[in-house]
């Protein structure tokens, strides 16, 4: 799919933003063990199950992300600067990247270049090659550089955290010889602090953060033509021309479809502070587990098709014309996904005998 369809289609997120980018972070945290207590419990934790991700090790050891992250600082981890606008520039220095944004349910990736970056204080886009994402930094809280151990060697990284302590966005390196520049870049941005506890507050659900960043009068004329492009300035017409429910199961028959026809679709995935968008058709399809997984160059998506509890078919106004959009929700109704499509062929997938 071209970039106009984009452009000219992706109209009344509004609702869609109101579901999808909310904090979907996990329970009250306190912070009544100490680092240590916390970094031996990890380390425990890692000996018997190596593969564990920090997100699932967090969670079996019942505190946010960025607290067990926090206890690598003075060895893989370095705390920064909060300064969102002058570090996300320099970006710009690191080459291509691995842009992540994900929720509890669904993980986006997209390989590109972090340019046309127009911010604010207050948020703003980042309309690189092949990397789309809108950023509301009210939920930025803090960042940290990250070293892993993979079986592929080192891997850099930094990811931002929401003042609950859940990762809002990650930047992973993928080329070597950009390596110094990213050094560089941390060494600029290195925070005095390198305690190992990070304090983090309670979630606050329900953010309509798109729609606070679209009603931003500090943003400029630009950013808000591209908040009315992509529907986050509400309409008149926000409401769907017409909906239709469907199974769960709907989903992967849609997939496999718009894979086998090469049909272009939009795909977004947020959370309370970012959301980022892909823009093209979908090849390669895996099933790993619970997960879905689009495995393209550049493009990966993984989703997981147990928590999906109902799948909303629209058809929603987008200026003079329409667009079809497939709605993912999981079983408190939160949103995991959105698709926005206009191959009539799709249509076929679909059942509606829920």
């Amino acid at each position: 799919m071209d970039r106009p369809l984009y452009a000219d289609s992706v109209v009344r997120l509004r609702k869609f933003a109101r579901g999808m980018i909310m904090c979907q972070a996990n329970d009250s945290r306190t912070n009544s063990i100490s680092p240590e207590a916390l970094k031996r419990r990890w380390d425990e934790l890692r000996e018997n199950r190596p593969q564990l991700r920090i997100r699932e090790a967090a969670s079996a050891l019942e505190v946010s992300e960025v607290e067990l992250l926090a206890t690598g600082c003075g060895e893989n981890a370095t705390r920064l600067e909060a300064d969102w606008l002058s570090l996300l520039n320099g970006i710009q220095s690191l080459g291509p990247v691995l842009a992540l944004t994900r929720n509890d349910d669904a993980v986006h990736e997209k390989t590109g270049f972090y340019q046309s970056i127009r911010l604010t204080d207050t948020g703003g886009q980042i309309q690189g090659e092949n990397i789309d994402l809108f950023l509301d930094f009210r939920h930025w809280h803090s960042a940290f550089a990250v070293t892993e151990q993979t079986r592929q060697g080192a891997r850099d990284s930094l990811h931002f955290f929401d003042r609950d302590g859940t990762a809002v966005h990650k930047i992973y390196m993928t080329e070597s010889r950009c390596i110094p520049a990213y050094r560089a870049l941390i060494e600029r941005y290195r925070s005095e602090d390198q305690s190992q506890r990070q304090y983090v507050e309670p979630p606050v659900l329900n953010i309509d953060s798109v729609a606070a960043v679209a009603g931003n009068d500090r943003l400029g004329q630009a950013w808000h033509e591209r908040l009315i492009a992509c529907g986050a300035v509400p309409y008149q017409s926000t409401e769907p021309l017409q909906t239709e429910r469907l199974p769960p199961s709907s989903f992967r028959r849609f997939m496999e479809k718009a894979s086998e026809i090469g049909a272009g679709l939009t795909v977004l995935v947020g959370n309370a502070g970012a959301l980022q968008v892909h823009s093209g058709p979908i090849e390669k399809l895996m099933i790993t587990g619970p997960w879905f997984n689009v495995l393209d160059d550049g493009f990966n998506l993984h989703l997981k098709e147990d928590a999906l509890a109902e799948l909303r078919l629209a058809e929603r106004r987008a200026g003079n014309t329409s667009v079809n959009t497939l709605e993912l929700y999981d079983a408190a109704g939160r949103h995991i996904a959105m698709i926005l499509f206009e191959h009539a062929d799709l249509g076929e997938c679909f059942t509606t005998d829920v």
